[in-house]
This record gives C-alpha cells, sequence and structure tokens, in this order.
C-alpha cells in the first residue's frame, strides 16, 4: 500500500508538488495522497473543490492531514499534532501488507513518516524526497537540523532531485540511502502550432522576426529576474532591442518593476501577471531564449529547475545559473548556457552571444527536445517506480510493471 505524505499540494504548487504529483498518477496501483484541507480558505475553495473533482490517474486525493505550522519538538502541541497525523495514516490501512510512505520532504512529511514507522516497525517502509533548499534551510536551526538528519538516515530510500541535492544529503547524513532522479516533463505539450505562436506574439505587437527571451517562474530574489533585465538595459545600449517577456506573479514584482522604470525599459519588458498553463506554453512558444540564472541568497537555492526541461521541450535554448542543481538540467553548450548569475557580464554575453547566433538557437533547440524527450514524466515515473521496487521486491508480491499500466499516461 502506497500513502503519499505532502502537507500542502494543489491548488497551492510548486515545483516539488508537480514532481510527485507527475510519479504517482503513473502508478500501477492506487496511491493514497494525505494532504491539507484549503476550505477556509474562500478564494482557494472552489479551486481545491475543482482540482479534486478532476481525473488524477492512480492518486486518490484524502485532505485529512493536519497543518503542522511551527515545528517545535519541545511544544507537545506540535507533538500532538504529529501524533495524531501518525494515527491518521494508521486508519488509511486495509489490510496487511506493508505500507509505503512517500514524503514530499524532510519536515514536517518525513519526520511525520518517520514517527509513523517508529510506531510500526514491521509494517512501513519510507520514502523522502530531497529538493535542495530545504536542507539549507535545515542548518539554519539547530532542531530541524537534527529532524532532517534522523529522517535521512531513517529513511529506507531517499531520491534527490539533482547530484547536487543528494551531495547535500550525504553532507548531512553520510549514511543516507540517496539516489538521484531528475524530475520531468511533459514534453509533447509543450510543441505549439505555428499560428497560436503568431497570434501570442501579436497581442504584444511583435512581428516574428522580434527576439524574445522569457522568464516563467515566481518573481523572488534567488530566481534574477532582475539581472536579466539589467541585461536587456545592457542590449539596449549597444543597440540592440530585445523584449523580454516576465510571466508569473511575486513579492519581487514591485522591486522589478522599479529597476524597469529607473532603466527606461518600459517598451522592452512585460509583465504578464499570474499565466495558466496553456499560457504558459504559449509564451515558450513565442520566446526565442529562455532565461533563468539563479542565484542562492540565503538557503534558498534552485535545486533544479523544471522550467529548463519545459523550454528545451519547446525548442528553446535556455540560460541557467551555476548555483545549486540548475546545470544538471541545462547541458551547457548543448541545450542552453550555464552562467554566473551574479555577474551582470556573464549573463549579459550569454544573451548577446544567443541573440547574433541563430545558428546556435536552432542547435541547442534541437538538443533541448531530445534532451526533454529523456526526461519525459512517463521515463521518470518508470525510474522512480523501479528503485522503490528494490525495496518493495523484498516484502511483498510486485504488482505488474508500470509500463504495462499506466507509464505511458501523459
Amino acid at each position: 500500500m502506497d500513502i503519499i505524505i505532502s502537507q500542502d499540494f494543489f491548488p497551492k504548487i510548486g515545483g516539488a508538488h508537480l514532481w510527485l504529483y507527475e510519479v504517482y498518477r503513473r502508478w500501477p496501483s492506487k496511491v493514497n495522497l494525505l494532504t491539507t484541507e484549503y476550505a477556509s480558505y474562500s478564494d482557494e475553495a472552489s479551486q481545491q473543490h475543482d482540482f479534486d473533482k478532476l481525473d488524477h490517474g492512480s492518486l486518490e486525493i484524502i485532505r485529512g492531514l493536519t497543518a503542522i505550522e511551527i515545528i517545535n519538538l519541545f511544544d507537545w502541541r506540535c507533538l500532538n499534532q504529529f501524533y495524531n497525523n501518525a494515527k491518521k495514516i494508521s486508519r488509511l490501512k486495509k489490510s496487511k501488507s506493508i505500507i509505503f510512505l512517500h514524503s514530499l520532504r524532510a519536515f514536517p512529511e518525513g519526520f511525520l513518516g518517520l514517527l509513523f514507522k517508529k510506531m510500526h516497525p514491521n509494517k512501513s517502509r519510507l520514502i523522502t524526497y530531497a529538493h535542495g533548499e530545504e536542507i539549507l534551510i535545515a542548518q539554519t536551526s539547530r532542531q530541524i537540523r537534527l529532524m532532517t538528519k534522523l529522517v535521512y538516515s531513517g529513511s529506507d530510500l531517499v531520491i534527490a532531485n539533482s547530484n547536487n541535492t543528494k551531495n547535500l544529503v550525504l553532507d548531512l547524513c553520510p549514511t543516507a540511502k540517496v539516489i538521484c532522479i531528475h524530475p520531468g516533463v511533459n514534453a509533447a505539450e509543450f510543441i505549439q502550432s505555428d499560428h497560436d505562436i503568431l497570434a501570442y506574439r501579436s497581442k504584444w505587437e511583435w512581428s516574428s522576426d522580434k527576439l524574445i527571451v522569457s522568464t516563467i517562474a515566481r518573481m523572488e530574489e534567488r530566481k534574477n529576474h532582475a539581472m536579466v533585465i539589467r541585461a536587456i538595459g545592457e542590449l539596449k545600449n549597444e543597440g540592440i532591442a530585445v523584449n523580454y517577456i516576465c510571466g508569473g506573479d511575486g513579492q519581487e514584482k514591485n522591486n522589478l518593476i522599479r529597476i524597469v522604470n529607473e532603466m527606461g525599459l518600459q517598451q522592452l519588458v512585460h509583465f504578464t501577471g499570474a499565466v495558466t498553463d496553456q499560457e504558459k506554453k504559449l509564451i515558450y512558444g513565442a520566446t526565442d531564449i529562455y532565461a533563468m540564472p539563479s542565484i542562492q541568497v540565503g538557503p534558498m537555492i534552485e535545486g533544479f529547475g523544471i522550467v529548463f526541461l519545459e523550454a528545451a521541450a519547446a525548442g528553446k535554448p535556455s540560460i541557467c545559473g551555476n548555483i545549486g542543481g540548475q546545470s544538471e538540467a541545462v547541458r551547457d553548450g548543448e541545450t542552453g548556457l550555464v552562467v554566473d548569475g551574479s555577474s551582470l557580464f556573464d549573463v549579459h554575453q550569454a544573451v548577446k552571444i544567443l541573440v547574433h547566433d541563430a545558428d546556435m538557437r536552432v542547435r541547442m533547440g534541437r538538443k533541448g527536445k531530445e534532451w526533454a524527450v529523456e526526461h519525459d514524466w512517463s521515463k521518470i515515473a518508470e525510474r522512480t517506480y523501479m528503485a522503490i521496487n528494490n525495496l518493495q521486491s523484498s516484502y511483498e508480491q510486485i504488482p505488474q510493471t508500470i509500463s504495462g499500466s499506466m507509464g505511458g499516461q501523459k
């Protein structure tokens, strides 16, 4: 029996949630996903209701988890929340089979999974996902660092989103059983028709030969939109007019608008606000270069970067930073360029090179499509299932392989 523990989930979304969703909806047997209820937030209640009604493949979403907002093991209320959540997991058990717990991250989900495993030592196995930034966040608190180390030590398997994240896990817990499986992309969904791309460009009054750079991401400091804007400004000073789409929203938006106004780039930089899945795909299609040269801000890093695979699937070269695991999502010189995101010179030069070299853009776009197909979610689900099967085969009979059931689901 498989149970995912995810304190937050759709309609709130991040790359970590998407990773688990795309993998486990393809699972060859039913998977219970235990998460929290958002109904107390009126603006999200309807979104949650609409999402939960959709077909989620093998996933059955159960909104019965109590959110643990403050982690303090010296507070009996926190301990009581962990204990009560562990009992909720127990109530999902309907057979004598081993329970495989799949935790979104080390804390609080992984610690909850570890508590359940201690309560049922012979009847449960724990798989914990690692994304990178949560490990660095753990270093800022002695208590959370200890919790994280205990979770990794007690997990039967840790699945890291990049080799960089894998090394962070091992630095914290050398005994962890950790493997790297990169997240993926629905490769075929990012191929847009020329008609739709031209229609989207016309919305902004851009001709077919207008060069477009884009970033589609939450607007937060580490995503480094600001450096791309400054690079666009440098190019303008050199007489090179390149338009820049900032797709998405976030806390950094007002600061980015201020930079645009100060540099007089209002005609070149365009803020879309929140985008739908379809508009996101159209932006990639209308884009010539995708740029998100992420940097580290405090403990926050880019653990991998699914957006780079999305750009690759659309046949567009990327510019990424050299911090964290993002350089594993972009093959330097093949599917894009890896730069020092803290250097205006490096970011400016990378954009300039790709702006001037159309053949390079086409070549990288072609390689990018091949790279994205290698990371199609169906293949990532297969790799994940086989890795966990190595645990599961020791305890119970294996169901049919994922490729023979839902592995081909897009």
